[in-house]
């Protein structure tokens, strides 16, 4: 089974201790490094973890997690995580219309990410 290449990279050639980087060299590097941060900064916003992120060790319902959420990171599709009164890690989807308080504060609009199938985990 092959890999599919979904960055490229750099092109530029191994270099030696004092081997200087010419600006095409440099520019290869930067291409890469830009490609690389835009495809990952789509991953990384599409998930929020509250104890992570807010350095937290706490443990919420998922009502008082969606309220830390920021609002510029609001959205559908968002994935919130977060320690539950348990102890345990919850994983909940935003599916609600609108980031608006009405919606986002509506636990209807929020899905159990995790699948449990025959009694385990998916």
């Amino acid at each position: 089974m092959s890999t599919k290449i979904i960055i490229n990279k750099t092109g530029v050639a191994t270099k030696n201790k004092g081997d200087g980087l010419t600006a095409s060299d440099v520019n290869k590097i930067n291409g890469t490094v830009n490609t690389i941060v835009d495809a990952i900064n789509p991953i990384l916003a599409s998930v929020f973890n509250v104890n992570a992120e807010l350095g937290s060790t706490n443990t919420y319902t998922l009502a008082e997690a969606i309220r830390l959420v920021p609002p510029v990171r609001k959205g559908k599709g968002l994935e919130v995580k977060y320690l539950n009164r348990m102890g345990t890690l919850d994983s909940y989807v935003y599916y609600g219309d609108t980031t608006e308080d009405e919606d986002w504060e509506n636990l209807d609009n929020w899905g159990n990410s995790i699948r449990v199938i025959d009694g385990g985990e998916w």
